[in-house]
């Protein structure tokens, strides 16, 4: 349902108003002064037809005559003046509007910017603070077992390497030289027999006989990681951690 809007209406009246006042000053008044003009002309060229001698006569009407004619002219000057004005002033006006409207959205885009901004830092923030305290509670619960269950993960995934990363792992093996040993490292020291496993499954999946440095690093949590040449491996709690914030701060 439609609301009467008082201003609006208010406006239009004394728009209109004005509109009448403006044809009353500036176009009938001009009209009817230019009807009697030429009337008066009309007149005076019928005295100066009877009356030729009378000079005086005739300079009051040449006079007349020429005031009207300044007067006319003092008119169509004023509305085109007018008329000027008005465009400036509309033309200022719509170049206010767009300025304004320019500005209200640049302020749109920079206040949305912004708090994208404040967003993606709380949520970066909290992320951190979670993370931090799942590794904190992951390595309170952590130990040699649960590492060993973690090796055998590793050495079933070994088993079912896709090709892609079958490849890759023979092409870093094949460019190792002859003396560079891989790198396991684990978060809990290993028995020798899953050493040994490990050994044999890493040799086997790169396709030549490889040899092994076995090393202690607490920062994994649980698991391991083998470094083959420019291949890494890895089956352990920090780096599956890493993987998940590199993800939640990439979305």
């Amino acid at each position: 349902m439609m609301q009467l809007d008082w201003t609006t209406f208010i406006l239009e009246i004394l728009n209109f108003l004005v509109l009448v006042w403006i044809l009353q000053r500036f176009l009938y008044r001009p009209v009817l002064a230019l009807l009697d003009a030429r009337q008066q002309r009309i007149n005076q060229q019928t005295e100066r037809a009877a009356q030729l001698h009378a000079e005086a006569e005739a300079l009051q009407s040449q006079y007349q005559a020429r005031l009207a004619d300044w007067q006319q002219q003092q008119d169509a000057a004023r509305r085109a003046l007018e008329e000027e004005l008005a465009q400036l002033r509309s033309s200022e006006l719509d170049a206010l509007r767009k300025t304004l409207a320019d500005e209200e959205a640049k302020f749109r885009v920079r206040n949305q910017a912004a708090t994208a901004t404040r967003e993606a830092a709380l949520i970066r923030e909290a992320a951190a603070k979670a993370y931090a305290q799942t590794a904190a509670m992951l390595q309170r619960m952590a130990g040699p077992d649960l590492t060993g269950r973690i090796v055998e993960i590793f050495l079933e995934d070994l088993r079912q390497l896709p090709e892609a990363e079958l490849a890759a792992l023979h092409k870093a093996a094949a460019a190792l030289i002859q003396a560079s040993a891989v790198t396991i490292a684990s978060a809990h020291p290993l028995t020798d027999a899953d050493q040994s496993r490990l050994g044999q499954a890493l040799s086997a999946a790169a396709g030549r006989e490889l040899a092994f440095n076995f090393s202690i690093d607490p920062a994994l949590i649980a698991g391991v990681r083998a470094v083959v040449g420019e291949c890494q491996l890895h089956a352990n709690l920090a780096d599956e951690l890493a993987f998940f914030r590199r993800q939640t701060n990439h979305d």
